[in-house]
């Protein structure tokens, strides 16, 4: 299939805008947090991040990373070992570990929500609400095709 030149151009923009935005949110995120979680390695804080949603049992973090249940375990041992996590056993299923947030990864949480608040303001609240609603209607059509495409 052959594409279109507009299409490539317009894609390679989009990327090298979104690849920029990228990298002024982590520098953002690390002159906010003043290397208070530089103990965190990526998987770790997006491990945290899967954990802000809902907890989560070891094996959908294995299943997410596409990572063994003993992968996942040691991943959440080293966070356990730090205090972010700490890991219940499931009332309902006593074979499932549940990992959720212990006081250190609740403070994570915290800062986090300051650092998204900061760059609402700073950016996000300068746009229109229909601007807002356009650029995410357009992050979710590019996320349901990535979802879906091998």
């Amino acid at each position: 299939m052959s594409l279109d030149e507009d299409i490539i151009h317009y894609s390679k923009k989009i990327i090298e805008y979104s690849n920029a935005l990228g990298s002024i949110y982590v520098e953002e995120y690390q002159r906010f947090l003043k290397n208070e979680y530089a103990d965190l390695t990526s998987k770790q804080e997006l491990t945290l991040e899967l954990l802000r949603s809902k907890s989560r049992t070891i094996n959908e973090l294995a299943d997410y990373f596409s990572i063994s249940s003993s992968a996942a375990s040691q991943l959440i041992s080293k966070l356990e070992q730090l205090g972010y996590v700490k890991r219940e056993i499931n009332p309902h299923n006593r074979r499932e570990i549940i990992v959720d947030f212990a006081q250190k990864g609740h403070d994570y949480h915290k800062d986090i929500e300051k650092i998204q608040l900061h760059l609402i303001q700073k950016y996000y609240a300068q746009l229109s609400k229909e601007d807002l609603k356009t650029l995410l209607s357009l992050y979710e059509k590019i996320y349901q095709i990535a979802k879906e495409t091998p």
